[in-house]
């Protein structure tokens, strides 16, 4: 997987507890809770708890579900407003605060750009830029922009500047739903554990005994089954995108180009929903955006294989690992 997985061990004469791993499908992905708990059938209990406010999530922010609130938002014309659930609007507050916190790298406007209609069906995708050449300078460039959703905070209410915006949330919808996930886990009184969202983003919950964190691998973007390095992880969420892995799927909004400056990119974070939205915008960003992106969030880490060499920015969770 893109963020690798987890290596760990724990000292069974200091606790009884064992580690218990438990599997589902949501969001097109393979999902994986551990749970460090002394009782199996409690670990499954509160793991089934967690699946099923996942599930819940795809329901309110999927596009592709009909009735979801990012789907209520897709059906806006102009000038028209619709009132969304806390999740889905947490979720674009969570995206108003990364596409300023970027420049405009992440914006979770870009549906048309990715070549399909807010119900799925092939659309020709938009023809690349020119270079040096900007998505506002070229001719019936798809309708995208976050600054064109104008939002009501006490009312918790979305407006559509223009008709055809069509939101798309996976840049940061499986990242939230990993933070709901580890807060029901967290009211389950679980206090060590892994939340893993198929191949891009993970959440360490505490540690294992005797153990400072979670020991998570990363791997080679080229070559899944090695790695470059580790990191270890305590209450901490951990994001990686690579184009080798997934393809050419990472569009760069400020240009409608394809990301082409990394190979692979890696985001550190207390947030699951932050980590998951820099690993997506870090592949678009050259070195010094990286770094002046870690400088304003001081939180966040940064790793990214650049055509130019790797960059390492931000707190020093990535000391060590190399390309």
């Amino acid at each position: 997987m893109t963020t690798g997985g987890a290596q760990h061990s724990h000292d069974d004469a200091a606790s009884r507890a064992a580690c218990h791993g438990f599997r589902h499908l949501a969001m097109a992905c393979d999902w994986e809770i551990r749970v460090v708990a002394p009782d199996a059938a409690y670990a499954q209990q509160a793991a089934a708890a967690a699946f099923g406010e996942i599930d819940r999530l795809e329901q309110e922010l999927s596009r592709f579900v009909p009735h979801s609130d990012i789907s209520r938002i897709n059906a806006l014309s102009a000038g028209r407003s619709v009132r969304i659930g806390p999740d889905a609007f947490d979720c674009l507050r969570i995206a108003r605060r990364m596409h300023a916190l970027t420049g405009g790298a992440f914006d979770v406007t870009i549906g048309a750009l990715l070549g399909r209609r807010a119900d799925d069906r092939p659309q020709a995708a938009p023809a690349p830029a020119a270079p040096g050449q900007t998505l506002a300078s070229q001719p019936q460039t798809p309708p995208h922009g976050l600054e064109r959703l104008h939002f009501d905070d006490a009312r918790k209410t979305v407006t559509a500047a223009v008709d055809g915006l069509i939101v798309d949330l996976g840049g940061l919808g499986k990242g939230y739903a990993i933070e709901r996930a580890v807060e029901l886990l967290r009211e389950w009184g679980v206090t060590a554990g892994l939340v893993h969202s198929g191949q891009s983003t993970v959440y360490a919950l505490g540690a294992p005994a005797g153990q400072p964190g979670w020991k998570l691998a990363i791997r080679a973007p080229a070559r899944p089954a090695e790695t470059i390095g580790y990191v270890t992880l305590r209450d901490q969420a951990l994001s990686g995108s690579g184009a080798e892995l997934h393809g050419p799927h990472i569009i760069d909004p400020r240009t409608g180009q394809a990301a082409q400056r990394a190979r692979a990119a890696w985001a550190c974070a207390p947030s699951a929903a932050v980590a998951d939205a820099l690993s997506t915008a870090f592949m678009t960003l050259e070195a010094r955006e990286i770094r002046e992106v870690c400088e304003r969030a001081p939180e966040v880490a940064a790793l990214v294989l650049l055509d130019s060499g790797p960059v390492a920015a931000g707190a020093a969770v990535f000391r060590g690992v190399g390309a």
